[in-house]
């Protein structure tokens, strides 16, 4: 079993078709050993792990894992790499959750790699790591729309009105019940996400890291953070995803909208954007 900070270590630096046979070696061992890591990611996000379990993803395994064996030709590795990249796109064109998406294109990416195809690999992985992001958009997204009392639209509605209702009868006594009710709801709602997202944060770095092995240059590479916020009564109130852009400029996304921020030593602005995270 492998961690994802060994398969970053496995990525020579720059390696384009200069790849020799032992690097690539312990690339594609490395690649295979991480596979428990990537269904803990799966089941940590709640996600099917069938899918990489079986079908054309685990026929681009095994085809890996053939090219591995040490009676290998050249020119049988090189086919049985094909034969992996092949799978790993059908497998792609079959799939619609952005998580198991990013896993199979970073896969894609490993295998153009081995076939010494340096810009090739840098492209899968840039997808790998945005399909990332975008699915910890969608988790904090999902969040923030599931912080009612219920997963009804109507009934959500008529309960505002109740609180408001009780809490203007007892002269403010029912808004401080029904504020602790609504804070408790949100921090449940909230940490559940804030969970899944410390877990996938750790690959989106992962892959970031993997992108500046591969010859990007690093201020061209996003990095992201997670921040949060409590209340008065330390219940979880605000989860952002943060993407760093400069010392003096970043974006957050909070689950409902993206701002961009930019401070000086004097002045700070925030402004809505539509930009991608």
């Amino acid at each position: 079993m492998a961690r994802w900070d060994e398969l970053v270590l496995a990525v020579p630096k720059q390696a384009g078709a200069g790849l020799g046979d032992a690097a690539a070696a312990t690339l594609l061992e490395t690649l295979l050993g991480t596979q428990e890591e990537q269904l803990t990611l799966l089941r940590q996000l709640h996600r099917d792990v069938k899918q990489l379990q079986e079908g054309p993803f685990h026929a681009g395994r095994i085809h890996l894992e053939a090219a591995l064996k040490p009676h290998r030709t050249r020119d049988d590795r090189l086919e049985l790499l094909k034969a992996a990249r092949n799978s790993f796109t059908d497998a792609l064109g079959m799939e619609r959750d952005k998580a198991r998406t990013s896993l199979i294109a970073l896969h894609l990416g490993f295998c153009w790699l081995l076939l010494g195809a340096e810009k090739d690999a840098r492209e899968w992985t840039q997808m790998a790591h945005r399909t990332a992001v975008e699915s910890m958009k969608d988790i904090l997204a999902e969040a923030a729309a599931d912080q009612g009392l219920t997963h009804n639209r109507y009934l959500d509605p008529a309960l505002n009105f109740f609180i408001f209702f009780t809490s203007a009868a007892t002269l403010g006594a029912g808004y401080l019940f029904w504020d602790r009710v609504i804070s408790k709801r949100t921090d449940k709602v909230l940490r559940r996400a804030l969970n899944q997202l410390e877990c996938l944060a750790d690959y989106v770095d992962t892959v970031g890291e993997i992108r500046v092995r591969l010859g990007e240059v690093p201020t061209a590479v996003p990095r992201y953070e997670l921040t949060h916020g409590v209340d008065d009564s330390q219940f979880l109130s605000r989860v952002t995803i943060r993407k760093l852009i400069s010392d003096k400029e970043a974006m957050y996304f909070n689950g409902r909208e993206t701002r961009k921020v930019t401070w000086n030593d004097t002045e700070r602005s925030e402004v809505i954007t539509r930009e991608l995270l």
